[in-house]
């Protein structure tokens, strides 16, 4: 267990770590997935609890992840993977959180004081590309509350009035949205 500012870390290690680390390396996807598998709900609760949104949430969830795999090759050296992908996505999670708040009290300054990493700049397009690519093959429906709700900052109950749908459907919709998206993502970052 790692302490970490007062709090506990409960990550629960994933057996063969170093194997599953070291297949990705190499480009497997199934370890890959075995992985995301492993950490999702634990990571997820830990963003959600930082961030209080389950969009959010999935977001910074989706991000770190996406880079895990950018950086893949990275993997076998680090020897506690639990705990560093705990800090990663805790630390993902502080950074969305201070961006919304800059975003919020003054776009203006964001726009000029934010300098990023070169390396940072061109995954970031890639990843946008990819994520347009993923998108643009989604069902109508799907494709729409997707848009909607995370590109244009709609709640669920206003898509639904605009959609003519139930949130529920709606809900469903962006679920199916958000799986799609990853699975294509995934299979696309893959090769």
């Amino acid at each position: 267990m790692i302490h970490r500012k007062g709090r506990k870390n409960h990550t629960v290690y994933l057996p063969d770590e170093a194997g599953l680390l070291g297949r990705i390396a190499n480009g497997d996807t199934a370890a890959f997935a075995m992985v995301f598998a492993h950490y999702r709900k634990q990571l997820y609760t830990t963003i959600y609890h930082l961030t209080g949104s389950r969009e959010l949430a999935e977001d910074v969830l989706q991000e770190v992840f996406m880079k895990v795999w950018l950086h893949r090759e990275r993997l076998p050296v680090i020897t506690h993977f639990g705990g560093w992908i705990y800090r990663v996505t805790e630390h993902a999670g502080f950074k969305m959180i201070r961006e919304l708040r800059r975003t919020v009290s003054d776009p203006q300054s964001q726009a000029e004081t934010d300098k990023k990493d070169p390396l940072d700049l061109y995954i970031e397009k890639e990843l946008d590309t990819l994520l347009d690519e993923a998108v643009a093959r989604l069902p109508d429906k799907q494709q729409q509350t997707y848009k909607l709700i995370k590109q244009e900052g709609l709640k669920r109950n206003e898509v639904a009035d605009q959609l003519l749908v139930s949130p529920e459907t709606v809900k469903w919709n962006l679920d199916q949205a958000m799986r799609s998206i990853r699975r294509f993502c995934l299979a696309k970052l893959s090769h």
